[in-house]
């Protein structure tokens, strides 16, 4: 198999391992808003900082200096309070290391696993990192007449939007329990001082399609209503420090929400506000985009939360058949929204046979486990796929078709030639 994490240069007069980093999209600006983690390439649970993947749903905001953050808590609660980072940092700590997966990963592969089921020839859709096809400005596009949904599919790529991470901070429910939170509390208003206007272009490429009115909210900050039971969970933090370092800007610092087993779209970052509310509040991105039905104008949309049951496949790749006969590890990654991973099956046949991988075992409920399983390969063509079971008893594939194609965990097969 290829040597795939060999670089060459010398660092401290040795030759150095492959160092990982992302291949962003910028606006006009140069400001990151999308870029993807090459986590095919990758070993270990904890994705670098600077290979951890970025979506920003409105427009990037400045920074804000440490000295100069407070953010505030109000509503249901007997003492509002304003916090500064220090404040905070006085608080007891949690970490917590958790999957962070865009709600959107994998998008394309709905209509690719419908198609190859009905023998259709849509290609495979690719979870290689390619430099050649980051670093576009992609917003806007929907204000052209002539919107190019094949065109837009490849300047947003919705593969490898996924990261592990460390995330360290203070338990939300001890931040809400200090402001006194009152009876009538239903949900928690999390705010950002990310700005601006919801890009069509985003739920276009979502559904696949532009043949729909797209609400329009005007001017917002990026918010969500957090139901008062998970902002209360022990896991559910406010960090300020990612993978031991503190956070930097572009992933929500100073202070950004950690919502482990939960899309990353419930992960808000720059947190300036938290209202503490008697109801659940209309935000844009959890009552028009984000959410579950049959199609745009579906009137029983709902809000999407935990991710579903997903195991990956990352060694062998398919780029890299034809293979020799030989003895193989196939392994992957598998993570659920609903806790840990318990079992992990191999299929060498196409799902014929299916036999137990090995699973790396961890205290950590919500981060992906690193699973293998020992292959003799015998010549010929043979479609290799992995399915997993959570500690809920949850088994892969949980998750239905939806609209906006949104927290896919379907089995992807990898096919493979042994010559």
């Amino acid at each position: 198999m290829p040597r795939r994490e060999i670089e060459g240069d010398w660092v401290m007069g040795w030759p150095d391992r492959k160092r990982y980093r992302l291949a962003p999209s910028k606006d006009q600006e140069g400001r990151t808003i999308h870029a993807r983690t090459p986590f095919l390439e990758l070993e270990g649970l904890i994705t670098p900082t600077d290979a951890y993947y970025i979506v920003a749903q409105l427009q990037m905001p400045e920074p804000v200096h440490p000295e100069d953050y407070t953010f505030e808590i109000f509503g249901e609660v007997e003492n509002p309070m304003t916090y500064t980072l220090e404040d905070l940092r006085k608080l007891p700590g949690h970490t917590v290391r958790a999957v962070t997966e865009c709600a959107g990963d994998d998008t394309e592969f709905w209509d690719y696993l419908e198609s190859r089921k009905k023998g259709g020839n849509i290609p495979k859709p690719s979870r290689q990192v390619r430099e050649d096809v980051e670093g576009v400005d992609w917003h806007g596009m929907a204000d052209n007449d002539d919107l190019d949904m094949e065109e837009l599919n490849a300047l947003i790529p919705a593969t490898c939007i996924v990261s592990g991470g460390e995330w360290t901070g203070t338990r939300l429910g001890e931040v809400l329990n200090r402001a006194g939170v009152k009876d009538s509390a239903v949900a928690i208003r999390v705010e950002g001082f990310d700005m601006g206007r919801p890009d069509p272009t985003i739920q276009y490429r979502s559904v696949g399609r532009t043949d729909f009115e797209v609400h329009d909210p005007g001017v917002i900050n990026y918010d969500k209503g957090l139901p008062i039971e998970k902002a209360m969970d022990p896991e559910t933090i406010l960090a300020w420090a990612h993978n031991g370092e503190y956070m930097t800007h572009v992933h929500g610092a100073p202070v950004r929400m950690v919502v482990p087993g939960w899309a990353g779209n419930w992960w808000v970052k720059w947190i300036h506000k938290i209202e503490v509310m008697d109801h659940m509040p209309d935000c844009y991105h959890q009552t028009h985009y984000f959410v579950s039905g049959k199609g745009p104008d579906d009137p029983n949309k709902e809000m999407m939360t935990a991710l579903g049951v997903k195991t990956v496949i990352t060694e062998p790749l398919e780029e890299e058949s034809p293979l020799p006969k030989g003895s193989y590890a196939i392994r992957g990654l598998a993570w659920s929204g609903e806790g840990a991973m318990v079992r992990v099956e191999v299929s060498t046949d196409n799902g014929e046979t299916w036999n137990d991988a090995h699973i790396e075992e961890h205290a950590d409920r919500f981060l992906w486990r690193r699973w293998s399983y020992l292959w003799e390969a015998t010549l010929g063509h043979h479609t290799l796929m992995a399915r997993g079971t959570d500690e809920k008893g949850r088994k892969q594939p949980v998750t239905e078709w939806n609209f906006q194609r949104k927290h896919f965990d379907g089995i992807v097969p990898v096919d493979i030639e042994i010559e």
